[in-house]
Parts: structure tokens; C-alpha cells; sequence
């Protein structure tokens, strides 16, 4: 019995020593996959802001506002120009240098007369011939870390420097979020210097250095960690006495990596947990046998041995029973976790593909109004340059618009729609303008039918020509393999107002799955498959609907069929 159960403590131990680098090295390799997840999602959510903060020096550099400030020497509209524009973007501060070096106009209370000739936001963007926009990181002097730049120059029409207009990205919300989140997290350049971190103290050292001067376990511990790292556990950093897992991840932005480390805290309860369990199973087991071989021990050594193989029997049974639900426990858990990840994914990916769809239209036009005023200025013919800019400043209202359109799509319709009337007709003459630099790019004859009176409905204009641009280019992707590329347009009035767009394209394949999100027959990177389940969706809202039919020549025939307004037409045509 002694030998039993010295037998026994030293099996416990070895099942407790090695259950715990199994269970650590399982449940670890869990923790590094969402580790890695979460590392990515904080990457790339600091790479979105600075790509988006990149883009405001360029623009402003043309602000005729701007300009026209440092020419006349009269900076109050500047200062308003500035702080609406900082209100919009969320950015730290813009601010305004003219040709010395001084600061003449600013979104907040930065001193007017301040010298910043000697700054890299300054000498940058100066020193500059191509006139590109300059990137700068600066100390601050109150040991607040660093403070992220964007500078450009803004030039006369010949080419001679104005000034300079500097933009500093806020990243202090991104730290705090990461102390509120209560995780540590750093972000270095390409030297390993640190630039960000949950924990102020990390600024400006190394990462190397800072892991090294980080609280190291005692020998022991040392000794029994590379025990453990030997048998295939996990490596780990400590940070502050306590063991932290590793994660990397390329921010994408000037050679910057963000490292991510998770706790292993909860690594450690789920193990100890699971051999706590083991400890009182076996316990359990030990115990059991022990009475019953105290109990039988001389006199009925037959019914003993009987009941000693029943034991084992059991044992093998628990020992069956236990492995089997340990395996449905652990691939529960993992379906759950891939579930959810894969719920979050599917948010992300219809909103930003949504985003990238509706948005790529009036992207195109705005690059080509740009192309056209940056000729013209070279031309110096600066009164048609603003008209361009002018369309360039309506197509970003109408940018903002989409947007708020796909909140509400993605809300599922519970935001209020403002209706009001829309005579078909100019919304159709708005589309075929909005695709205009697209049409001219690819031959195509478009044949517009439009009635003498007005054909009104009760809509949102902005959400129509939305509706008509995604079927025109629907219709001119169908007909561009055709020889003779045709697209007619036809509005009939009636009881309801009907606008259909007819190509002579190859036709449906399948239209039960036509306004299905993310269905599409086109090659991977030519569409997403969600112009036309969103036109659908506007459609039903303005209470109308969209169908889908092949024609009985061929092609494709899309009806926009919506609710005609008479009071309003009587009203227009009276007026006309």
C-alpha cells in the first residue's frame, strides 16, 4: 500500500507537470491566433488615420481661402477655414506658415508671429522641389512623447513658395483607447524606437531596451521556463514579473511595427482549472481503489481480483469518456470563437466594400475635374480652374451623401429619409453627366427617351441618380464585348412612372440571384456584386421597386418603377 501510493503521488506529478505544458502550449497557441487578430485590427485602424490625415496638406495647398490670405495678409478667414476644417477630420491642429517661417493662421490658440523656420514640417516641404508632402516626427518639449506632421507647400502660379500648411495627427486617442483597453501595446519605427505605447514611461527608448530593463523571473523561475520552452511550450517576455505572449505586425506606414502583448493570465486559470479537475479525478480514483482493496484484502482475494478488473475496466471507461468530452469542449470552442470572428469579418467586409463601390464613381470624376484644373492653371486660366474645383466640391458633398446613404443600408432602413420631389428627367440628365468621363473612355450609343411633361415623384434626388448611375454601369460593362455597343433609356408616365435601361448585352444567366449582396458575373477586382442589391434597397424605401428581365432581342432590361406625384407634375408643368 506505501508503494501504491508513492506510486501514485509520483504519477500525479508527472500528469500534473506534463498536463500543465500541454494544456499551456494549446491554450497559448488559441490566445496567438486572436492575439494576432487584434494586433492586426489595431494596425490597421493607426494606418487608417494616418493614410487619412495624408490627403488634407494636398487639398488645402490649393485652397483659394488659404492662398488668397498670404497674398492679402488678412488671416481671420483663414482661422475659420482652418478650425472647420480640423472640426471635420478629428485632426490635432493645422496651422499655416508663411514663406519665413512664421505662424499666421491656426485652428486653435497657437501664438500668430511664432518662429518655426528651423522645423522639419518647415524645412521639408521648402527644400522640396516636386512640392510633395512632407512627413515629420517632433519630441515634444514637455516629454508628452511626439508629435506626428504633415506638411505641404503651397505655391503661386509660377511656381514661387507661399508658405506652408501643417496638419498634426492625433494618435493620443489610440493610446488612450489602449489604456482604457487596459492592453500593452508599442508602436517603433524601423530602428525599434518607440513611438506609441499603452504605458507613457515606454517612449523614446528601443523596444530591445525596454524588454530587457522589464522585471526577469528569478533563476528558478529562469531554470524552470527553459524546462518548459525545451518540452515545446510556448515562448514569452516578461513584462513587469509577470509573462506576456509576443505579436508583430506591420503597420504599413513608414516601416513601423506594431507589437501587441497579451497577458497570459487567463492562459494560466483555464489550465489550472483543468488540473484541478484531473487532481480530483485522480484523487477520486486513488481514493476509491484504496477502500476497496482495504475492505478485501485476505479473505476473499478471488471477488477482489474480480473486482479489481471491473475497476480497471471503469478506469478505461472514465479515461474514454473524459478524452472524448475534452474534445467536443475544445471544438466547440473553437467553432464559437471561428463564428464570431467570422460574424466580425462579414461586418467589416460589407461596409468597406460597400464603401469602396459606391465611392469609386465619383472618385473617377473627381480625378479627371482635377487633371482638367491642373491644365488650366498651368494655362493660367485661373476663373475655369475654380469652376472645376467647384465640381470637385459638389462631388464631395455628394461623396458625404453616399455615405450617409450606406448607414442608413446598413441600418436596415430605420433612419428617416427626407422626400421631396424629383422630376425623373433631370435626374437622368445628372447621371448621364456624373458617367460622362467614364462614357467617353468607351464608344457606346445611348438613345434617352424623355416625355414633354415632368415625371415627378416623391424621393431623395441623391438616392434616384444613385439608383440610375449603378444600372448604367451595369448596362455599359454588359455591352462592352459587343461590336456595336448600344444602351437605350426610356421614361413612360402612367399611373406610376416607369425608367428603363435596356442594353443589348449577352443577357441574365440568373436572375433569382441578381439582387443577391455580393452576386456578380464579373472577373474578381472588376465588382463586388452590390450596386444592384443597394438599388434594390432605395428602391423599396421610396416605395417602389426594381426588377430585371432579358429582353426579347437580347440583353438586359432593367425597370425603376416608383410612385407618381400628379399634384407635383401639375405644378411643374403649369409652371413651364
Amino acid at each position: 500500500m506505501r508503494l501504491g501510493l508513492l506510486s501514485s503521488l509520483v504519477l500525479l506529478a508527472l500528469v500534473i507537470w506534463g498536463g500543465k505544458i500541454y494544456l499551456t502550449r494549446l491554450f497559448s497557441e488559441d490566445q496567438s491566433a486572436d492575439a494576432a487578430v487584434r494586433a492586426t485590427l489595431y494596425a490597421g485602424s493607426l494606418q487608417s488615420a494616418m493614410q487619412r490625415h495624408s490627403v488634407v496638406p494636398l487639398l488645402l495647398s490649393r485652397d483659394p481661402i488659404l492662398i488668397e490670405a498670404l497674398h492679402d495678409g488678412q488671416f481671420s478667414e483663414a482661422d475659420e477655414r482652418l478650425k472647420t476644417f480640423r472640426e471635420e477630420i478629428g485632426a490635432g491642429s493645422i496651422f499655416l506658415l508663411d514663406a519665413g517661417g512664421r505662424v499666421v493662421a491656426a485652428s486653435d490658440d497657437r501664438p500668430r508671429g511664432e518662429d518655426d523656420s528651423g522645423a522639419d514640417f518647415f524645412e521639408l516641404p521648402m527644400a522640396d522641389t516636386a512640392n510633395n508632402t512632407a512627413y515629420s516626427i517632433i519630441e515634444r518639449p514637455d516629454g508628452g512623447g511626439y508629435a506626428f506632421h504633415y506638411s505641404r507647400r503651397l505655391v503661386e502660379a509660377d511656381g514661387a513658395p507661399l508658405g506652408v500648411i501643417v496638419v498634426t495627427v492625433d494618435l493620443g486617442l489610440h493610446e488612450e483607447s489602449w489604456r482604457r483597453a487596459r492592453v500593452k501595446v508599442v508602436v517603433t519605427d524601423g530602428e525599434g524606437k518607440v513611438l506609441l505605447a499603452s504605458e507613457p514611461n515606454w517612449r523614446g527608448k528601443t523596444l530591445a531596451n525596454l524588454l530587457a530593463m522589464a522585471d526577469s523571473p528569478s533563476r528558478v523561475g529562469q531554470a524552470i521556463y527553459e524546462a518548459r520552452r525545451t518540452l515545446g511550450s510556448p515562448s514569452f517576455v516578461y513584462i513587469a514579473g509577470a509573462p506576456h505572449l509576443r505579436s508583430e505586425v506591420k503597420v504599413g506606414f513608414r516601416s513601423w511595427t506594431l507589437t501587441y502583448f497579451p497577458t497570459l493570465e487567463g492562459v494560466r486559470a483555464r489550465v489550472n482549472a483543468v488540473l484541478a479537475l484531473i487532481v480530483m479525478g485522480f484523487a477520486l480514483l486513488v481514493a476509491l481503489a484504496f477502500y476497496l482493496l482495504s475492505r478485501r484484502a485476505r479473505a476473499e482475494s478471488r471477488r477482489i481480483q474480480r473486482e479489481s478488473d471491473e475497476l480497471r475496466l471503469l478506469n478505461r471507461r472514465l479515461s474514454f469518456e473524459m478524452a472524448a468530452r475534452r474534445r467536443v469542449e475544445r471544438n466547440l470552442k473553437d467553432a464559437e470563437q471561428s463564428l464570431e470572428q467570422a460574424s466580425k469579418l462579414a461586418a467589416l467586409g460589407q461596409m468597406s466594400a460597400a464603401v469602396s463601390h459606391e465611392l469609386n464613381q465619383p472618385l473617377a470624376a473627381m480625378k479627371t475635374y482635377l487633371a482638367g484644373a491642373r491644365l488650366l492653371v498651368h494655362r493660367r486660366r485661373p476663373e475655369e480652374a475654380l469652376s472645376s474645383f467647384q465640381r470637385i466640391d459638389d462631388l464631395i458633398d455628394r461623396m458625404g451623401g453616399i455615405t450617409r446613404q450606406l448607414k442608413s443600408y446598413a441600418r436596415k432602413g430605420d433612419g428617416e429619409i427626407d422626400l421631396e420631389p424629383v422630376d425623373l428627367r433631370d435626374s437622368v440628365r445628372a447621371a448621364l453627366s456624373m458617367m460622362a468621363p467614364t462614357l467617353n473612355k468607351t464608344p457606346v450609343t445611348i438613345t434617352t427617351t424623355l416625355p414633354s411633361e415632368p415625371a415627378v415623384v416623391m424621393a431623395d434626388p441623391l438616392r434616384i441618380e444613385q439608383i440610375i448611375v449603378n444600372l448604367l454601369r451595369n448596362a455599359l460593362d454588359a455591352v462592352r464585348g459587343q461590336q456595336d455597343r448600344q444602351i437605350k433609356i426610356f421614361l413612360v408616365l402612367g399611373e406610376t412612372v416607369l425608367l428603363a435601361i435596356e442594353d443589348n448585352g449577352p443577357g441574365i444567366g440568373a436572375p433569382d440571384k441578381l439582387f443577391e449582396p455580393f452576386y456578380t458575373t464579373k472577373k474578381p477586382g472588376e465588382g463586388l456584386g452590390l450596386g444592384l442589391a443597394i438599388s434594390a434597397g432605395f428602391a423599396a424605401e421610396l416605395g417602389g421597386r426594381l426588377v430585371a428581365r432579358n429582353g426579347p432581342d437580347g440583353g438586359a432590361v432593367f425597370e425603376l418603377v416608383l410612385p407618381r406625384d400628379r399634384g407635383q407634375s401639375a405644378s411643374a408643368q403649369a409652371a413651364e
